[in-house]
C-alpha cells in the first residue's frame, strides 16, 4: 500500500471510489466527507484540500488537514486518512489527529490497520509523538484497527471512543 497526497490525475479512480461509498450509503470518514459535500467539483476538492494544509477553506468546526488517499500496487484508490496536527474542541472529542476509511468492498481484509499505520509514519514525520484517534461506540471493526495500532482507551464522550496512541 502507497499512501499520498492527492493530485489531479486521480481524478476518475477517486470519483470511481466516491461513487463506491455512496452505492453503499457509507460515510466517508478521514477528512473526505466534510470537504467532498462542500465542494463544486473535484477539481475545487482538490483546492480545498490543499488549501486546508495552509489553513484556509478550512470547514466550519474542523482544523488544518492534510489529506491523504491509500493506493494498492495496481494503482487503485482504497481510501482516505487525514492528518489533523492540531486539535480543537471539536475534533478532541470527534475526529482526533487522524480519521481513515477503506472503501466498502475492500473492508475486512486488514487494509485500514496498514493504513492507519502508514498513518502515523506521516504523524511523527509531522512531528506529534502522541495521537488521538476516535471512533464511534457501534465501529467495531475501527475499534479493532485502533487497538491492533497500540490504542490505549481514555474515555468516550457523545458516543465517540477516544484512543490515544505513543508515537515513540
Amino acid at each position: 500500500m502507497e499512501l499520498r497526497r492527492p493530485t489531479a490525475e486521480d481524478k476518475d479512480r477517486v470519483l470511481e471510489m466516491i461513487a463506491e461509498f455512496a452505492a453503499a450509503d457509507s460515510y466517508m470518514h478521514g477528512g473526505m466527507g466534510a470537504t467532498w459535500k462542500i465542494a463544486d467539483s473535484y477539481e475545487d476538492w482538490l483546492d480545498m484540500v490543499q488549501q486546508q494544509e495552509k489553513g484556509r477553506r478550512v470547514p466550519a468546526g474542523w482544523v488544518p488537514s492534510i489529506q491523504f488517499l491509500s493506493f494498492d500496487k495496481e494503482g487503485q484508490v482504497l481510501g482516505f486518512l487525514a492528518l489533523r496536527p492540531v486539535l480543537n474542541e471539536k475534533t478532541i472529542i470527534e475526529g482526533g489527529h487522524i480519521g481513515y476509511s477503506i472503501r466498502p468492498s475492500k473492508r475486512r481484509q486488514g487494509l485500514a490497520k496498514e493504513q492507519l499505520a502508514l498513518g502515523l509514519i506521516e504523524a511523527r514525520t509531522a512531528g506529534l509523538d502522541r495521537v488521538l484517534i476516535t471512533c464511534d461506540e457501534a465501529n467495531e471493526g475501527s475499534r479493532r484497527t485502533i487497538l491492533a495500532a497500540g490504542g490505549v482507551y481514555e474515555n468516550t464522550i457523545d458516543r465517540s471512543e477516544r484512543y490515544w496512541i505513543d508515537l515513540d
